[in-house]
């Protein structure tokens, strides 16, 4: 009501100060705040058209100069700019007022029609139960009508702070107005310059009326709409008190549900197909786009122009065909988002006639699992739509950079649009996702009351009881021990029980702890290794036994904060030395032998090794015995001591080469030369067989039916090498180019060659008591 005072009495200022304006004869008694309202309300229409006839006219009159030289003295060409840009502004204010007023007609319609039907609604009668389907289309217009309430209020909101904003601007105008008339005043009558710059500011203050007002109106109809819609949402909400009482869902209500989908998903798959064709256009443009781009690139010189605007056309064909891509991805999953409806709609329908308790708890299961799915869409939706707006508002910046008639623009709008497609199917799935997320929600908020209900007192009585026997077991005394104290100088011995509760505080107590000081060990573990100041291996054994020392300051410390005295482990101590007598000797063997591999070396994490007649890959060190995982899967636990006092041999010391042999046997008629290039041919065509060194192909000797050739090769031993399918590699490709040659062969078991030296180029003999190496 404050600010309505406010425009009128702007207007009534502006009446005053107007040009037109003639002498009133005595003012009569004022009216009251209703009455100015009204006649305010009645005569705005008719003064803004008048005002909308006198900025015509001042417009006409302003493009009779033609030049600067013609305007009156002290005005410039900028200040002749400013006002025609002013009276544009209030051609427009008064247009966007006018629909203001239209606007407000209808928002007064809209709150009688609302009230009428608040008024008319009498109950939805006597009949047969409601469907639940019914009730659905009830709650979520009740969720619509709240949704839209908080958009209007917060449009009001932002409403009111604008019109408090041109008000304050409004008060300036009128400040400026006054000095303006104070200056015509009190010069030469005949000042053309003193009265154009009055004009100006009037037309200035002019405008900020007409928003000032237009606004209003506006803020009148928002709060007519709020109130409205608080009338429909009254109504809404009686709706579905009275529908919800006693609504059913019968496998009719299914079918319907079950129908409705397949009709909607038909009309999804129609839309992808539609989608598809495109595409074959969209390769065809960018293959065109692509060709085009491509003649011009190759022309002697080519005009930047015309290479920028065919780069331009290239970019849009491939948006284009991107985004139709995209556009039959998003339908493909609008048509499986589509698709979960029956699934949600037929596990409510065993929500709502369970066969058991347990039926329809995993019915409950089964809804919260889809709604968490449908969530996991949700959120890759809100992804794509804000990766897409960013797009779009790339190409928006893009294109604030050409002129209007620029020729790039074409392609810019193209992909423009081609984004604007991909954004609005995006939105469209988005909404759908949304909204089923919203009703699975909505159930399972509701079906989770009933859920609760059905058990919640008898829980309560049974969590009672529970607590009360967990009690008795906590306090159940484990031991006893006595403790003598001080007494007024006397001492005194009493008996102390320790109950199974403290045992358990203790036990949980030291995990904790135990637990934070390995996180912590561990942490400091990596950061010296990655600063390379310890090795790895020595960096665990180290930590296994500080860890080791920590366990014991724990034990001590949890006993002395739960006073419990290290007597009554007593019985532990007598344990413990016997242990120590008789296992002493063998641990710290095994530790400083392993503390020895570990900064020797010569044995290390994923070396090939044969120790004590196993081969295998060592893949842990630890203080008092290693693990080998051999070539079987087998995992063999060996005690550090043995790498130090057996034969231990290490395949991949050094490096990791390995040298292999592989002999066959031909007839004793075949081609010799030949046969020694084929078995070179055959090793140089397979890829894991290094080229350094090289393989080497030998006529081994004559057998007494057959001629004897060995082809040596060396391969690389790691974990995407197998030398028994280098081999198995090998025999088949032999063998495929003797039936080519019609050679007969017998190609004999490849072992290991035993090389003398593994450097290359020297030649080393196979040793036949070398373990075959996969």
């Amino acid at each position: 009501m404050a600010k309505s005072r406010i425009i009128l009495y702007l207007l009534l200022v502006f009446l005053c100060l107007s040009p037109h304006a003639v002498a009133q004869p005595e003012t009569p008694a004022a009216p009251t705040d209703a009455e100015a309202k009204a006649k305010a309300e009645s005569d705005i229409r008719s003064r803004l058209e008048e005002w909308k006839a006198e900025i015509a006219a001042d417009l006409s009159r302003l493009s009779g100069y033609t030049s600067p030289d013609q305007l009156p003295e002290g005005i410039t060409e900028t200040g002749m700019n400013s006002r025609r840009r002013v009276l544009e502004q209030s051609h427009l204010a008064i247009n966007r007022h006018l629909l203001t007023l239209g606007e407000l007609a209808a928002a007064k319609q809209t709150l009688a029609v609302s009230r009428k039907a608040a008024a008319d609604w009498k109950g939805l009668g006597e009949g047969t139960p409601r469907s639940l389907l019914a009730v659905d289309e009830l709650i979520n217009r009740r969720e619509s009508i709240e949704d839209k309430q908080a958009s209007n209020r917060s449009s009001l909101a932002v409403f009111e702070s604008v019109l408090t904003g041109l008000l304050r601007d409004s008060r300036g105008a009128e400040e400026k107005t006054a000095a303006a008339l104070k200056t015509y005043e009190a010069g030469p009558k005949d000042d053309p310059g003193a009265l154009w710059k009055l004009e100006a500011a009037r037309a200035s203050q002019r405008l900020f009326f007409i928003r000032a007002s237009g606004l209003e109106q506006g803020i009148v109809a928002q709060k007519l709409i709020l109130e409205a819609g608080e009338s429909d949402l009254a109504l809404v909400v009686r709706q579905i008190r009275e529908a919800g009482a006693g609504a059913v869902f019968t496998e009719k209500d299914l079918t319907r549900v079950k129908e409705a989908s397949e009709d909607r998903q038909s009309e999804i798959r129609k839309e992808t197909a539609a989608a598809r064709k495109l595409q074959g256009k969209a390769i065809a443009d960018h293959d065109a786009a692509l060709a085009a781009l491509a003649k011009i690139r190759d022309a002697e010189n080519p005009d930047p122009a015309a290479l920028e605007l065919a780069q331009l056309n290239s970019e849009a064909a491939e948006a284009r065909l991107k985004s139709i891509h995209d556009i039959v991805d998003s339908l493909d999953s609008y048509e499986q988002i589509e698709a979960f409806v029956p699934d949600a709609y037929e596990i409510r329908y065993r929500l709502v006639h369970p066969k058991s308790s347990s039926e329809r708890k995993e019915a409950f299961t089964a809804l919260t699992a889809l709604r968490q799915r449908l969530d996991a869409w949700r959120i890759v939706g809100q992804n794509e739509i804000a990766s897409v707006s960013a797009d779009i508002g790339k190409v928006e910046s893009r294109a604030s950079t050409f002129a209007a008639d620029d020729a790039r623009l074409v392609p810019i709008n193209r992909i423009r649009a081609a984004l604007w497609d991909k954004q609005a199917v995006i939105q469209r799935a988005h909404q759908s996702v949304s909204g089923q997320c919203r009703i699975l929600s909505r159930w399972i908020e509701e079906y989770g009351k009933k859920e609760g209900s059905a058990w919640y007192s008898s829980a309560a009585d049974a969590f009672l009881s529970a607590k009360d026997a967990m009690v008795s077991i906590w306090n159940i005394p484990v031991n006893s021990y006595q403790e003598t104290i001080e007494i007024e100088g006397q001492k005194v011995t009493q008996t102390r029980y320790v109950s199974l509760g403290t045992i358990v505080t203790a036990i949980s107590l030291f995990i904790v702890a135990y637990l934070i000081a390995a996180r912590i060990s561990r942490r400091i573990q990596q950061l010296l290794v990655w600063r390379g100041l310890i090795g790895e291996n020595q960096a665990r054994t180290l930590r296994n036994w500080i860890m080791l020392v920590v366990a014991m300051l724990l034990a001590l410390a949890t006993l002395s904060w739960l006073n419990i005295p290290l007597t009554m482990f007593a019985f532990l101590a007598g344990a413990l030395a016997i242990g120590v007598g008789f296992g002493t000797q063998t641990i710290i063997k095994n530790f400083i032998s392993g503390i020895i591999l570990l900064f020797e070396r010569k044995v290390r994490v994923g070396d090939i090794i044969e120790v004590d007649g196993i081969n295998g890959v060592v893949s842990e060190i630890n203080t008092r015995s290693s693990i080998v995982r051999g070539f079987n899967g087998i995992e063999n636990l060996i005690p550090n001591s043995l790498f130090l006092e057996n034969r231990v041999v290490n395949w991949t010391l050094n490096n990791r080469l390995l040298r292999r042999e592989l002999t066959v046997r031909v007839a004793l008629d075949s081609p010799c030369q030949k046969i020694i290039e084929i078995l070179g041919e055959v090793a140089d065509r397979h890829g894991l067989i290094l080229k350094t060194p090289a393989p080497i192909a030998t006529f081994s000797h004559f057998g007494d039916s057959s001629l004897d050739f060995s082809l040596y090769f060396w391969v690389e031993l790691n974990d995407k090498t197998n030398g028994l399918v280098v081999d198995s590699d090998l025999r088949l490709m032999i063998g495929k180019r003797f039936d080519e040659l019609d050679i007969h062969s017998g190609i004999t078991r490849a072992a290991p060659a035993a090389e003398v030296s593994k450097q290359p180029g020297e030649s080393a003999l196979p040793s036949p008591s070398k373990p075959e190496i996969p």
